[in-house]
């Protein structure tokens, strides 16, 4: 005994009087309303609400129950109803003849939400439908937005684990590339007949574009280099490492530290070399600082070439201090310059100094102001009568002094050389 119409919402009504069955029906009806289940028992309108498997499962929105059932009650039925959670929100109308206080209370304590008395005043029916109806209808357009709501919540945490998964291995993965590029670095245990030499490496995040190296070659000569790659991250990283191996590679055919006789090819010549491997194009938008520097013991001298990079320095055992910034552009800007070389004579205890602009275009937090070169200036003479390691621990203490809790913005590099 039902009427359905896909879209309305669906009521149903309990009473073992098939009259008053009709009656209901007839009054819903005539007010339009459609979707319209009749249950002669409490059984049966579990079978229409879903507490048991039938076919005549529907989703009920309201239920109009009567209160004297044989069998089992209206009472019991709006309880057994109320104690599954998925039926907490359907309003129930109790409709009755019975309108002593105490059926009230039982019934709004069963989970009613209003009581109809008999004779059914119509205009009062159906306006209490109404109310109800509208409830419901609010009670599922929340239920629905909170499911939604949660769903989206479950998906956007799994979203988050994941993502801190992603996270975690990327993390990983660039310590793991930070360890591999500080390896590259000078081995402290290494020492060069001749030179005394100290260094500082600090990346501003777990790998850095800067790059720096000192090495032994034949017939008492060390190759020296310092590199800063345009950028930051992953890119700058892999184009620093690139350029390091080749400039760290005497052994090989395919050096291009040395010519086919043995002897070392000139630092201007590696830079041209370079300029040609590393071409900035429409797929390559970076390039690199550097010098590179041939130090010859036997004659006393270094001969660079500087491409770009912060000037290199020469400072006497006095601690006055030469400037050096004659040089090129950048390497990788223009496949038309031609790189050129420039020698040094070397003094007993001169010191060759070379670093980043890490150091020098340093800013606290919060400030314009760089670190700047008169204060790097400074450092070096302050610390010009320490033997070059403790120098080198000298000046990068007074620098993160002056930097304070300021992290680095950016990488930090410092090579220091000192003939005996």
């Amino acid at each position: 005994m039902s009427k359905h119409v896909q879209g309305k919402m669906n009521i149903l009504v309990v009473d073992d009087a098939p009259d008053n069955l009709l009656l209901l029906e007839a009054i819903l009806e005539s007010e339009s309303f459609e979707n319209i289940f009749l249950a002669s028992s409490a059984r049966e309108a579990y079978e229409y609400i879903g507490l048991v498997e039938s076919p005549r499962n529907a989703r009920i929105d309201m239920v109009l129950m009567d209160i004297m059932m044989p069998e089992i009650s209206g009472i019991e039925a709006i309880r057994e109803i109320r104690s599954h959670a998925d039926y907490q929100d359907i309003p129930i109308v109790v409709v009755s003849a019975r309108s002593e206080t105490q059926d009230l209370v039982e019934a709004f304590d069963a989970g009613a939400v209003d009581y109809v008395t008999k004779p059914i005043k119509e205009l009062e029916l159906v306006a209490r439908i109404r109310s109800m109806l509208r409830l419901k209808s609010e009670t599922d357009h929340r239920k629905f937005h909170e499911a939604e709501l949660e769903t989206l919540a479950q998906e956007l945490e799994e979203k988050n684990r994941m993502l801190s998964q992603v996270l975690e291995e990327l993390r990983e993965d660039m310590a793991a590339a930070g360890n591999m590029q500080r390896s590259l670095l000078p081995d402290k245990r290494i020492s060069i007949p001749g030179l005394n030499f100290s260094w500082y490496y600090e990346t501003s995040e777990n790998i850095g574009g800067d790059l720096l190296n000192i090495m032994p070659l034949d017939n008492g000569m060390a190759a020296l280099f310092i590199l800063d790659v345009s950028g930051h991250g992953i890119q700058s990283a892999m184009l620093a490492v690139s350029v390091h191996r080749m400039l760290s590679a005497w052994e090989g055919e395919n050096s291009i530290l040395r010519l086919p006789d043995g002897s070392p090819r000139s630092p201007a010549e590696v830079a041209n070399e370079l300029n040609a491997e590393f071409m900035l194009d429409k797929n390559n938008y970076q390039y690199f600082t550097m010098i590179y520097g041939i130090i010859d013991l036997k004659k006393q001298t270094l001969t660079y070439c500087r491409a770009g990079h912060t000037p290199l320095l020469l400072q006497n055992r006095d601690g006055a201090v030469i400037v050096c910034r004659d040089g090129n552009v950048p390497v990788g800007l223009t496949e038309d310059c031609i790189y050129e070389e420039f020698t040094l004579r070397l003094a007993p205890n001169d010191r060759v100094i070379l670093y980043s602009d890490g150091i020098t275009e340093a800013r606290r937090h919060g400030s314009k102001e760089f670190f700047g070169d008169d204060n790097f200036l400074d450092l070096l003479q302050k610390t010009r009568s320490l033997p070059v390691d403790q120098a080198v621990q000298g000046i990068i203490g007074d620098f993160k002094d002056w930097l304070g809790d300021t992290r680095p913005s950016d990488d930090i590099t410092l090579l220091v050389i000192e003939p005996d």
